[in-house]
């Protein structure tokens, strides 16, 4: 079991923690075997940047990590991390150019976005690049197909656009809006934060646009919980929510949003994400605490990171699609019932009513 030296790594890595408070002696003993089992860990839960960031920060004489695995670590560190950030940003540079000739506005969420609050950003797992044009989602499809490799506009809530090897998300709808009026409700509250609160951001990503403070609240707690309901959440989404404390949380009004966690049933997952980031990640809010009230404790919590650093079934990275996907969504639906029931706070069958009907009746 090595999820303690996982989390003391990861809190080195993320600067949350010193090598002069963290107990690092199980480390110091560890054997090859149980460093391959920490890095099969770490790789599956899209983390391996990070905690080689956090070896890094241990005194040179404290390397234990044998050098043939440090030099397959650096590898595959600097191949699927690093090569697929710096790929990223150039695409975003150029896709954003495309755009902006048409005056099209693009604001870039989740992945590279978060990135920007990393120590290290090139070391956050890279996923697809996920976009939004605000009013100008149709014409930038159009506008792609003359720059893109492939635009696929058959998913209701974004489309796939393919440029340089890498898949932009283009997004209509930030949530699910087929599954019933709370859903559709919840998109709207995210498009009302975004007006006039978009800024520019830094050279990296060009001049694409950085969601608000209390979008990226509401945002990256809806869709990590989405992740752990419909397939398993991983620890690199925790990672993003940590971060986002780390540097946002004396910038959201956490009355509001705690407000619309109880509204849109994301208030025991949003209690969860805090504790573990507060309690396993060391992300500090005593100064926020003195400021507004942040609730950093659940019931959950271990429930929750316990499936995530053990359950093990994932829907959109196994390789399977269409019809294969839904089913096996519906399968954990059921095997996980527990999810909705005691964290989402809903019924399984009103959930797979709101799939169905949403897939028939294309009610977004």
């Amino acid at each position: 079991m090595i999820e303690r030296e996982l989390f003391t790594l990861l809190r080195l890595g993320l600067g949350t923690g010193t090598v002069e408070k963290e107990d690092i002696s199980a480390l110091l003993t560890f054997s090859e075997q149980q460093w391959e089992e920490l890095k099969e860990t770490a790789c599956f839960q899209g983390v391996l940047g990070i905690v080689l960031d956090g070896i890094d920060q241990m005194p040179q004489k404290s390397y234990v990590l044998p050098k043939q695995l440090r030099l397959q670590w650096i590898g595959e560190v600097l191949q699927n991390y690093e090569a697929g950030n710096m790929q990223q940003l150039l695409v975003i540079d150029s896709v954003q150019r495309e755009w902006a000739k048409a005056g099209i506005r693009m604001m870039v969420m989740k992945g590279q976005a978060m990135g920007t609050y990393y120590p290290n950003p090139k070391h956050r797992s890279p996923g697809d690049i996920d976009c939004y044009l605000f009013e100008d989602y149709a014409k930038g499809n159009e506008m792609a197909k003359a720059f893109a490799d492939k635009v696929d506009e058959g998913w209701y809530k974004h489309s796939q656009i393919s440029v340089g090897g890498q898949i932009i998300e283009n997004h209509q709808y930030f949530v699910h809006t087929r599954d019933g009026k709370r859903s559709k409700a919840l998109n709207q509250v995210l498009v009302d934060a975004l007006s006039g609160s978009a800024v520019e951001i830094g050279e990296s990503l060009g001049g694409a646009l950085l969601p608000p403070p209390m979008f990226n609240a509401l945002f990256l707690t809806y869709h990590a919980m989405t992740h752990f309901l419909e397939e398993g959440l991983k620890m690199k989404q925790v990672l993003d929510w940590a971060m986002f404390l780390h540097h946002d949380a004396d910038k959201v009004d956490w009355g509001e949003f705690y407000r619309l966690c109880d509204r849109f049933h994301m208030r025991r997952f949003a209690d969860v994400m805090t504790d573990v980031v507060v309690r396993y990640l060391g992300v500090d809010v005593t100064q926020i605490l003195q400021k507004t009230q942040i609730t950093t404790t659940s019931p959950y919590t271990e429930k929750v990171l316990h499936s995530t650093l053990y359950d093990q079934d994932y829907v959109f990275s196994s390789g399977e699609g269409g019809w294969k996907n839904r089913w096996h969504i519906v399968r954990n639906l059921w095997k996980y019932r527990w999810k909705y029931e005691e964290i989402y706070q809903t019924s399984v069958w009103k959930q797979l009513w709101w799939y169905a009907t949403g897939f028939l009746f294309k009610t977004e």
